[in-house]
């Protein structure tokens, strides 16, 4: 056992007295890119980013964080590009197909959001909150309640622990009511106000009077179904 501490002792001397490999560049803009990113300084991130990309085009990576810093400021077009460029450069990220699932869904083109996400699932079967996704997709854009049934309920059986659990529970419920009907999309009432009102089957007096209560309570339901579920990090 003496032998061993001593063997030990040594070999941890001679690791350390071995010279640091050196860190390009390249890789200290990123390292530091990364950190202004979860600092939340995605002004700084950016541009460390772009520089980043410039000296190596083929760092998948940086335009991924690139590509959630212009999600994060909603410009789409832009995100989608950057997304697009990490997923050829890293067609096995499932995180990627993920986010371009995110935004094809902020652009309202629901069946290349559904696309992505079920591509994401395929790569990482993990990736749980894509049932939730899959889900609000079929709700909010293509007005189909048994799909958007059929994907949450698997998504609260797998994650129960979602802090959000009881809430994605009651609309469930809402949803299987066979009087309960989702307002299409030129109605002059939103998804959120009719499942906050009951559904979209109250008379019209009832719901102006309904609306007036429920104004500043729809904001938060629209900011339950679909913003909170933008991650910070990837």
């Amino acid at each position: 056992m003496r032998y061993i501490k001593f063997f030990a002792s040594i070999s941890l001397s001679i690791m350390l007295a071995l010279p640091l490999p050196a860190i390009s560049k390249e890789d200290e803009q990123f390292l530091k890119a990364q950190k202004y990113f979860f600092q939340k300084k995605f002004e700084m991130a950016e541009l460390l980013l772009q520089e980043v990309i410039k000296s190596n085009p083929e760092n998948a990576l940086a335009y991924s964080y690139l590509g959630d810093i212009y999600l994060k400021k909603q410009l789409y077009d832009g995100a989608l590009n950057l997304y697009k460029k990490a997923v050829d450069l890293d067609p096995g990220n499932a995180l990627n197909h993920f986010r371009m699932g995110q935004v094809y869904y902020f652009k309202k083109m629901g069946h290349e959001a559904l696309e992505s996400y079920h591509k994401a699932l395929e790569l990482d079967s993990k990736l749980k909150i894509t049932y939730y996704q899959i889900g609000l997709t079929y709700l909010m854009l293509l007005r189909d309640k048994e799909k958007t049934v059929e994907n949450w309920e698997i998504y609260i059986k797998e994650v129960p622990e979602d802090p959000q659990y009881e809430s994605i529970k009651r609309v469930i419920a809402l949803l299987k009511d066979p009087d309960f009907k989702i307002p299409p999309a030129d109605s002059e009432i939103s998804i959120e106000e009719a499942l906050l009102l009951g559904g979209a089957t109250l008379d019209k007096k009832e719901r102006e009077t309904e609306n007036r209560k429920a104004e500043h309570e729809s904001k938060k339901s629209k900011k339950t179904l679909e913003d909170i579920y933008i991650d910070d990090d990837l």
